[in-house]
């Protein structure tokens, strides 16, 4: 009788809608995960392995910014265990599923039960939240580390007597927060300005005492970490400042990505929600203005110092991406309020109201969602820039590009099939995934795609390849120039891209011209085509392949 009045509490209700909505969050972020191909930023880092010494990734931010702590972690990771896409996204993962527990209980003696679990299915089903903990960039684990460095102020300088486990836990996360990326450093700070100018105020010596100390250890632990990079090549930070600039367009395209959208009619409905909460927002979290402030600060650092790519939404909206939890966390608040004068003024038909209303949203939430689309099966690219540049389809510049770089008929030849039932390596591979097409390809043949290194095959160094040898495991790509290799992979088909000229907003721009002397060594290395046309050559790997195209 007793187990049976648990499993009936309100705390058991509690914790097992608030465990379903993780797992649905968990299950979103892992879904096809451990197949995704490595794009874009997240070779920064494994160009910087290639070239760089430990010694020499310490002291130098790079141009191309890489994050120092994670390549001195890859460094290891390739010596001891030979480096691979899940060695290199495992703590952006778990940093983003931490934050699935941990940012909806914190709020929970603040708000109660039900902004917890409203605040959770929002966080849980944000496509820029599941992008950056599938994704080997620190983004994930700096929205984790900054917000948890100012939750520990707060608490630290609010404690009755010095509790130096708290102000250690502000100590490791701040500063591992600010050596991840250097956009922390204004949030990290921030409760210095807020709760330091009202200790002095005050004249609450003990809490400025506090923070005195705190700040010393802090300051001391930062200047170890980021003064060396930044004395020895001061160069390298400087050349990403002074080029671009925001605007009114960068903002509102901005809002798109932090309300998980495509539909300017839900980012209208989800602000003017937001607005509605946020007054109790900022009455009942104490940590708010120490959030909001460093955002500003943030804000003013990016105005004058115009640093590269800011100008594009998804840039702008990734330096403030502490923002974000606070926008959801408004909007849930504000969808509260409103359903509880709903409920007021027309009794009970108001709960049905609520309901379907409710019901609407969510369904209107999903249905422009980019999430169905870049975990729709099979994709090992839904990393790719097609679906995170910009949510809105009119101004997605790169899915405009890629319409353009022409298709070959060989795609559709395996609609008839299974989805998901061949593996097919493409080469040449482009890192920069605007020029690699493979997200269509996915899409027209239902199949899976992945890269085919040429790397020793028409060259010895390739941006975006990794030799293959004990160093570099990588799983989600074969190399042409090892056959066996590839049928060991599973690999059905190799797919050899020819040169192309296609039409970009830059103007015309021309693929495969450096790689066309790979075509012969491909014809003398692999078995006769099965497929030829002329923007591709297909060699069947499997014996399977040949019967596959009919």
């Amino acid at each position: 009788m007793l187990a049976l009045d648990k499993l009936q509490s309100p705390e058991f209700r509690f914790y097992l809608i608030f465990v379903c909505l993780v797992i649905i969050g968990i299950y979103l972020r892992l879904d096809q995960f451990y197949l995704q191909v490595l794009l874009d930023d997240e070779w920064h880092a494994v160009h910087q392995l290639l070239q760089k010494t430990p010694k020499e990734l310490f002291l130098s931010i790079g141009y191309a910014d890489y994050s120092i702590p994670l390549a001195l972690l890859y460094f290891v990771e390739a010596k001891y265990f030979g480096l691979s896409e899940l060695l290199m996204r495992w703590p952006m993962m778990l940093a983003g599923i931490a934050s699935l527990f941990v940012l909806p209980l914190y709020m929970r003696k603040r708000f109660g039960d039900r902004l917890v679990l409203v605040f959770a299915g929002l966080l849980a089903i944000s496509p820029l939240l599941i992008i950056y903990s599938r994704t080997a960039r620190p983004y994930s684990l700096t929205l984790l580390f900054s917000l948890l460095a100012i939750a520990a102020f707060y608490r630290f300088v609010a404690a009755d007597k010095n509790q130096w486990q708290v102000a250690a836990v502000y100590i490791c996360a701040g500063v591992l927060s600010v050596w991840l990326h250097l956009i922390s450093l204004p949030l990290v700070l921030a409760p210095f300005l807020t709760l330091g100018l009202t200790a002095l105020y005050q004249r609450d010596w003990e809490s400025v005492s506090r923070m005195f100390w705190l700040g010393m250890v802090t300051g001391i632990c930062l200047l170890v970490l980021l003064l060396p990079p930044l004395l020895a090549h001061p160069q390298a930070l400087v050349a990403k400042l002074g080029i671009d600039d925001f605007s009114i367009e960068t903002v509102s395209g901005a809002l798109f990505l932090w309300f998980g959208t495509s539909s300017s009619v839900l980012v209208v409905v989800s602000l003017v929600l937001a607005g509605i909460g946020s007054r109790r927002l900022w009455r009942e979290l104490k940590i708010l203005p120490a959030i909001l402030l460093g955002l500003a600060l943030t804000l003013i650092v990016m105005f004058l110092s115009q640093p590269a790519w800011v100008r594009h939404s998804l840039t702008f909206a990734r330096y403030l991406l502490v923002l974000m939890p606070l926008l959801l966390l408004a909007l849930a608040l504000g969808l509260l309020r409103v359903s509880d004068w709903v409920n007021r003024v027309f009794g009970k038909f108001g709960k049905l109201l609520v309901i379907f209303f409710g019901f609407g949203y969510i369904g209107f939430v999903i249905a422009t969602s980019p999430v169905q689309k870049f975990l729709a099966k099979p994709n090992s690219n839904s990393l790719h820039l097609i679906y995170k540049f910009d949510f809105r389809t009119e101004k997605n510049v790169i899915a405009k590009q890629q319409a353009n770089i022409p298709v070959s008929q060989f795609w559709a030849k395996f609609s008839s099939l299974p989805a998901d039932s061949m593996k097919i390596a493409a080469a040449p591979f482009y890192f920069e995934s605007y020029n690699w097409n493979a997200v269509r390809w996915e899409e027209i043949s239902g199949q899976r795609v992945m890269p085919a290194y040429l790397l020793g095959l028409c060259g010895n160094q390739r941006w975006g390849e990794v030799p293959n040898n004990h160093n570099y495991r990588f799983k989600n790509a074969g190399y042409a120039i090892d056959k066996e290799d590839l049928i060991r992979r599973g690999f059905d088909f190799l797919v050899f891209q020819k040169a192309v000229t296609y039409l970009t907003a830059q103007g015309r721009l021309s693929l495969g011209e450096k790689t066309m002397n790979c075509e012969r060594k491909l014809r003398d290395n692999l078995p006769l085509p099965v497929y030829e046309d002329e923007w591709l050559i297909a060699f069947p790997l499997s014996s399977g392949a040949r019967a596959a195209l009919g």
